[in-house]
Formats: structure tokens, C-alpha cells, sequence
């Protein structure tokens, strides 16, 4: 009988513990999958992949920024200031197409649709696998099944590197600024020197590039966004493509990779400029050119300053440096004229 009793005290007690510990989670919800805070808490936004999800499932905007880190550095505001309206950040450093859908479910899933969103495409996101992702995604966080909630409730981890962060930084009132807290100008070195230092120019390669190869993969990629294109016809796509440095088309020029660079925006713009609901920029204005040309703005090859991104939000917000179906062509041979063209022994002077 003593045994008995001990036995069910004992299980009372750890399920009033558990209870207890699931109440806090939800109610604190520092990952957002039920709420927006609560007890007058402002929100402790630190981890894209953690909690980009419960962002696009309860947080109010009409904006959404979706890429990896060279979407990062636009501050929200600049991006509420290009379309009107409240914007959340949904990026996350090394993601690509297959990686978004995962977002793109959640936003597909509400019942009012964001109004744009805007997403950086590159060579990156063209040669990316289209089939597996290079980063884990905890998926029970982007779905809408609570049977998996466990993993959130009784997490030790997200107990102590969200829950409690969230606590203690708003009693001390160390809010991240939201405006800019993916940016991470602070975190590298900006530079010719410093580029310059880290760059290793490639030997003159004359093998024939697989171009076939690579326009399929561009195309395996787009297609995954495709659905929410077709399935949100009153959100518009805007997709950028992102002015990498004009060092990092001379290790493409070096190893006879520019053909096929080409051949892949030729094909991305071939596939998105046939929906409405698609709006494309690139930029080959000589401002433009010459940003890519000072690696200044630069912190590697590909990596530009929050400044340069300010120059691109400023330019959509103008809506200067939209490509059609009828003038992708010409600006893209625009661009890649300017490539085959420039003296890139003078970057390493």
C-alpha cells in the first residue's frame, strides 16, 4: 500500500512538474508558435532558423525579407520604407530555395497573405542542391501539427538559450534592435586589404563548362518556389539579383565559368518574368558597376555592406531597375559585357 501511494505521489509530482514546465513554455513562448509576448515582454529575436517560424505564423506585417546572408544586412525599416508597411526578416545565413519553402509553407498557411516578399538571387542559390538541404531545419517548429510540440515544450535547450534569454533580457532591458539585428557588419572586416588578403586567384582553367548541368539546377531550384508564386497571386515576388564583387567574377572569368553564370540568369529570368505577380531587378548602371568594382563595400568576393543594400532598397522603393521579358536580355548582356570586358589585373593593384 506504501509503495502504492509513493508511487502515485511520485508520478503526481512529475506531472504537475511537467505541467508546470509546458505553462511556462507557452506562456513565455519564446520561439512565438502559439503567441506574440505576453506580460508586456518585447520579443528576443537572436536565431533565424529557431524562430523565424513562429514569426511568419503570428507576428502582423505586410513585407517579408526571405534569403541567406546577402539579405541580411537590409535594416527592416529601409525594407518598410521600399513597400509601405510593416516588415519582418525571415533570412537565414547559408539558406537557399530549398531551405525557403519551409518559410514560404508557413506563409502560405495564413489566412492573410504578405504583401511582398523579397528575396536575393545569385549564383549561390543557382548552384545550390535543390534536393537536400545544407543546413538542418528543425521542422517541427514550421508545421502546424502540435503532437510534436514535445520537442518545444520539454527542450532543455531552447529552456535555457530562449526562454531564459528572453526573461533576462527583458529585466535588464537589452532588447536586440530588430531594425538591425541580422545585420552583421560588426562581425567582419570590411576592405580591399582585407579581401585582398583573403583572396586566392585562381589558376587560367580552359575546361569546357557544363552549362546544360547548370541551367537544370537553376531551374530545379525556381521550381520550388513556383507553387507560392502560383498559390499567392496577390503577393508580389521580388527577387534582386545580388551585385557580387567584380572579384568574384574574375575567379569566374579564371576559370571560364562566365558563359555559364550567364546561362543561368538568362534562365531565371526566362522562368520568373513569365508571372505577374514576379517583379525582377538588376542593376548594371554605371553607380552599380562602380560598387562592384570597389571592394570597399566588400567583406569577400560576394559579401556587401548594409550600405549597399540601403542603395538597393532605396532603388526598389523607386521601383528603378525592374527587368521585363522584354528587356532581361539586353541587361544581362549589358552586365556580362561589362565582365568579359574588365581589366581585373587593376583589382590587385
Amino acid at each position: 500500500m506504501k509503495s502504492k501511494t509513493f508511487i502515485k505521489i511520485t508520478l503526481s509530482l512529475l506531472l504537475a512538474g511537467l505541467i508546470l514546465v509546458a505553462g511556462v513554455q507557452i506562456a513565455i513562448d519564446p520561439l512565438f508558435q502559439y503567441h506574440t509576448p505576453w506580460f508586456g515582454l518585447k520579443p528576443v529575436i537572436t536565431n533565424e532558423r529557431y524562430q523565424n517560424a513562429g514569426v511568419a505564423k503570428n507576428f502582423d506585417f505586410e513585407n517579408v525579407i526571405i534569403g541567406n546572408s546577402l539579405s541580411e544586412n537590409f535594416k527592416v525599416s529601409d525594407v518598410s520604407s521600399a513597400f509601405g508597411g510593416e516588415t519582418v526578416t525571415l533570412t537565414a545565413s547559408g539558406s537557399h530555395a530549398l531551405d525557403w519553402t519551409y518559410t514560404l509553407d508557413v506563409l502560405n498557411a495564413k489566412s492573410k497573405y504578405p504583401e511582398h516578399i523579397l528575396f536575393n538571387m545569385d549564383p549561390y542559390i543557382f548552384q545550390a542542391s535543390y534536393r537536400e538541404l545544407k543546413h538542418d531545419v528543425p521542422r517541427y517548429l514550421y508545421n502546424s501539427d502540435y503532437s510534436d510540440d514535445v520537442n518545444y515544450l520539454f527542450n532543455f535547450s531552447i529552456i535555457n538559450d530562449f526562454t531564459y534569454d528572453t526573461i533576462k533580457k527583458n529585466k535588464s532591458n537589452r532588447i536586440p534592435d530588430y531594425d538591425s539585428f541580422m545585420i552583421w557588419d560588426d562581425d567582419f572586416e570590411y576592405g580591399k586589404d582585407f579581401v585582398l588578403d583573403h583572396y586566392s586567384r585562381p589558376e587560367i582553367s580552359h575546361e569546357e563548362p557544363d552549362i546544360k548541368g547548370y541551367t537544370e539546377n537553376v531551374t530545379g531550384n525556381l521550381k520550388l518556389l513556383l507553387p507560392y508564386v502560383e498559390e499567392m497571386p496577390d503577393t508580389e515576388f521580388v527577387f534582386f539579383f545580388s551585385p557580387f564583387s567584380m572579384l568574384y567574377w574574375d575567379t569566374q572569368t579564371r576559370v571560364n565559368a562566365v558563359e555559364k553564370q550567364k546561362a543561368g540568369y538568362i534562365t531565371a529570368c526566362e522562368i520568373l518574368s513569365e508571372y505577374d505577380n514576379v517583379t525582377l531587378y538588376l542593376w548594371t548602371d554605371e553607380k552599380m558597376l562602380d560598387i562592384m568594382g570597389n571592394l570597399d563595400n566588400y567583406v569577400d568576393e560576394a559579401h556587401y555592406s548594409p550600405e549597399v543594400c540601403e542603395v538597393m532598397a532605396e532603388r526598389i522603393r523607386n521601383r528603378e531597375g525592374i527587368i521585363t521579358k522584354d528587356t532581361y536580355e539586353k541587361e544581362i548582356n549589358n552586365l556580362f559585357d561589362y565582365i568579359e570586358s574588365y581589366d581585373y589585373d587593376s583589382l590587385l593593384i
